[in-house]
C-alpha cells in the first residue's frame, strides 16, 4: 500500500463493502475505498484518508478523502469569516 497505515477489516465486512460498491479491489492499487464527497475511489490507507477512531467507523477511516476534507475546511473557514 501507499500510506503508512492500512486498517484491517473483518472478512465479512470486506465482502459486504465490496458487494455494496463502497470498496473495490484494483489490480494495481489494491483495496480502494469510495469517498462520499467526490464519489471517487482512493487507496484505503492513511495517505489518502484521515484516521477516525469512532465506533461508527468500521474501517477506522473518515468518510471523506483528505482532499474533500480540505475543501470542506476552507468552506467552513470562509463562512465563519463572513
Amino acid at each position: 500500500m501507499h500510506g503508512e497505515y492500512t486498517p484491517l477489516m473483518k472478512p465479512g465486512l470486506l465482502a459486504k463493502r465490496l458487494a455494496s460498491g463502497k470498496a473495490r479491489l484494483d489490480p494495481e492499487m489494491g483495496l480502494e475505498k469510495l469517498c462520499t464527497g467526490c464519489n471517487e475511489y482512493w487507496p484505503q490507507d492513511t495517505a489518502f484518508w484521515s484516521v477516525w477512531n469512532s465506533a461508527r467507523s468500521c474501517d477506522g477511516l473518515q468518510h471523506y478523502c483528505k482532499a474533500c476534507e480540505g475543501e470542506i475546511a476552507v468552506k467552513r473557514w470562509k463562512e465563519k469569516a463572513a
